[in-house]
């Protein structure tokens, strides 16, 4: 399926069969009807289980109808399950039930929870993925807390929780539908995958369209949740003005669920949102940022936090601070080449997210001369540090080289844009390999994968 337009169809099997097969011994999928092909040549009969034998016969196959119509997902996941799994996923970590209790949101969660029925398509998709992408369940139950409380913080209309809620629940089902590797890699994706990932948020929209109960705000938050209001997303680089108004609610908890459960801190705490909602402020709307950020100031709120950001060493510190000051200069040249194409989403959208990490450069300092002058300073006394400064700066700069991460991963896809001169492809090109080495992971797309004769057309995105 196109990244920019609507060509998936329901009633064409994919991955998600095989997944319907992987959980055989605990949600055995059942034919509740002859499943028929397109010309209507029996598949499969009634009263058949799916198996990986079945699966391997019926994937790929455009059927008569759609897959989900045809089958029942045993022992089912149910609404209560799923109210008691989202109370028991927040209740768990005292900060995030600091949250939950501060603004009474049982209550609410308790409500949309009845506004409208859980179709039971989507309650199947939620069970097997429960399954077999235990941590993608996971995010969405966070994601459907998460993005009605942001809803909620900003005092928005009541009936805009419901749609929040519902995105945040839903948003991520169209990644049981592509390939596993490029649903669950964090890095290195070839082309395919990359361009398979991108296809997820529309498959979403299309299987809840297709349910026919949710309004557009559900249904459009869910194909803009990956966009940014800095046009640092996909699948389009969508300008602020065309993003659903829910969709950056349901964004902003993704990445929060990232922070707050990442495997290589030490321990929770919402501290480390502070830093990543300023480094932030335009990526997904300054409101919604700047409404998080005032509640995780309140006293009520930070005077209840009792973990503190773990300690760092000064010269640690500085060389992050070099690292940000090099991607810098880098992105004064990927800027003046970008700047070039106006008429290119990308192009744009590279020009945009520079433009956003100046402006954090400006009013914060981070990778300027003055403070590496002051960590210089610092190395040498430092007995006159204050470690709790020092942890927040550190945080920061953490957060630039992510935001750097994905300019990144905006400066290959222009790179692919087949209207641009072979002189800007190799500058673009140049600078891309220059800045790998200097971000905190590889980067999400393998610039190096073999790349299908099509791929240039496909990406210019004009």
């Amino acid at each position: 399926m196109s990244e920019e337009n609507n060509e998936y169809e329901l009633n064409q099997t994919d991955e998600y069969v095989n997944h319907l097969a992987d959980v055989q011994d605990t949600h055995p999928a059942t034919a509740s009807e002859d499943i028929l092909n397109e010309h209507g040549v029996l598949l499969l009969k009634k009263g058949a289980v799916i198996n990986q034998k079945v699966a391997g016969h019926l994937v790929q196959h455009k059927l008569k109808k759609e897959l989900d119509q045809s089958i029942s997902v045993a022992n089912p996941l149910t609404v209560y399950d799923i109210l008691n799994q989202i109370l028991e996923l927040v209740e768990s970590e005292s900060e995030l039930n600091l949250l939950h209790q501060h603004f009474e949101f049982e209550v609410t969660l308790r409500q949309l929870l009845f506004v409208k029925p859980i179709p039971a398509q989507i309650l199947q998709r939620l069970t097997v993925m429960q399954e077999v992408m235990p941590d993608l369940y996971k995010r969405s139950l966070f994601c459907a807390w998460m993005a009605p409380l942001l809803a909620k913080i900003q005092d928005l209309p009541h009936q805009s929780y419901f749609s929040a809620f519902a995105a945040g629940l839903s948003h991520d089902i169209g990644l049981l539908h592509i390939p596993v590797e490029a649903a669950t890699k964090q890095e290195g994706l070839t082309y395919q995958q990359w361009r398979a990932l991108k296809t997820h948020p529309i498959v979403a929209r299309i299987i809840l369209e297709g349910r026919k109960i949710y309004d557009e705000d559900v249904l459009s938050a869910v194909a803009d949740h990956q966009e940014r209001c800095d046009r640092s997303g996909y699948p389009a680089q969508k300008p602020a003005k065309e993003i659903n108004w829910a969709a950056p609610l349901v964004g902003l908890a993704d990445q929060l669920f990232d922070i707050f459960y990442d495997k290589e801190r030490t321990s929770r705490t919402i501290l480390t949102w502070n830093a990543y909602l300023e480094v932030n402020m335009s990526t997904f709307g300054v409101r919604n940022v700047e409404a998080l950020l005032a509640v995780l100031k309140e006293p009520k709120i930070s005077s209840h936090v009792n973990k503190a950001l773990p300690e760092v060493n000064v010269g640690s510190v500085s060389r992050q601070n070099d690292q940000v000051h090099q991607l810098f200069e880098m992105a004064v040249e990927l800027f003046d080449i970008a700047s070039d194409y106006p008429c290119s989403r990308i192009a744009r959208g590279v020009s945009e997210c520079i433009t956003q990490l100046r402006w954090v450069r400006d009013s914060a300092g981070m990778g300027s001369e003055h403070l590496s002058e002051w960590l210089g300073w610092g190395e040498k006394n430092k007995d006159q540090i204050d470690q709790v400064e020092m942890s927040e700066i550190s945080e920061l700069l953490t957060c630039l080289l992510w935001r750097f991460r994905h300019l990144w991963r905006l400066a290959v896809e222009l790179s692919w844009n087949d209207k641009l001169p072979a002189e800007d492809k190799a500058k673009i090109e140049a600078l891309y390999k220059k800045m790998q080495p200097l971000l905190p992971r590889p980067g999400l797309i393998d610039p190096e994968a073999p790349e299908p004769e099509e791929q240039t057309a496909a990406m210019a995105n004009e």
